[in-house]
């Protein structure tokens, strides 16, 4: 086979795996509904115009089957790391609905998701689907695009290793800290106003609870409780989901494409 055109099919492959890694864990893409063909196209459409873009930093094809092992197992994980980042800090708007859902007194274990768990909520359900119309709709697929491109420079395909030996893994490791603790922090600021509606009604109910303690007040008060929170979510709908996207897409800037 002609070495150019060897080197061609090598620098297409290293990146399609790379970059269908990352196509396999963003949201959207990677739900269970989501025909494989169309992660594919994807991954081959994102490479044929990644790939020109990246050519001068990748290396040439090995000789030997280990070393080429090695470089494909580093895309594999690089790819997952990015996309699970990416999953990490969206994911932040169905673990909100978690909250909300449960203070509105709408929790239940009878509505499993694949997702959340089977612990997952109405709320959090519709966040859900919510979640990938706010992230394809917006500037924010942009951002793990330019991950990607980035990554071939700050994190290039050698598959001697060398750039683990430098400061980029505990970067990585920091970043990763931070996206996690990022995730719950916009969680309860997304729910904030409904837990503390939710510690005012709860107490409430406690008084009215022992001001007549024969009546069975939970039990009455819990059909307004899910209609005023419903009412309450509705209103609120418009903010939460502009305070989410703002906020995951500085983040998404500063950790993700940066």
């Amino acid at each position: 086979m002609d070495p150019l055109l060897s080197n061609i099919t090598f620098d297409f492959l290293i990146v399609f795996i790379r970059i269908s890694s990352v196509v396999m864990i963003l949201p959207g893409f990677s739900e269970a509904g989501v025909p494989p063909m169309a992660r594919i196209g994807l991954s081959i459409a994102l490479t044929t115009i990644i790939a020109p873009l990246v050519a001068n930093v990748l290396p040439t094809m090995p000789q030997m089957p280990v070393p080429l092992l090695m470089l494909i197992t580093e895309q594999i994980v690089i790819g997952i790391t990015i996309g699970w980042l990416t999953r990490t800090i969206l994911t932040s708007l169905p673990m909100a609905g978690q909250a909300i859902s449960y203070q509105i007194g709408l929790s239940s274990v009878l509505l499993p998701s694949t997702d959340l768990g089977s612990n997952s909520t109405l709320i959090a359900s519709v966040l859900n689907l919510l979640l990938p119309v706010m992230f394809f709709g917006s500037a924010m697929i942009v951002f793990p695009i330019l991950a990607l491109i980035n990554s071939f420079h700050q994190l290039p395909a050698d598959f001697s290793g060398q750039w683990s030996q430098s400061n980029l893994l505990s970067s990585i490791m920091k970043i990763i800290v931070q996206s996690v603790a990022f995730e719950f922090l916009i969680a309860t600021q997304i729910a904030a106003p409904f837990l503390v509606i939710g510690l005012i009604w709860q107490a409430g109910l406690a008084l009215m609870a022992k001001a007549s303690p024969q009546l069975q007040i939970f039990f009455v008060a819990a059909p307004l409780q899910i209609l005023v929170g419903l009412i309450l979510f509705a209103m609120f709908l418009h903010p939460i989901l502009e305070t989410w996207r703002n906020a995951t897409s500085h983040l998404l800037l500063h950790y993700i494409a940066l």
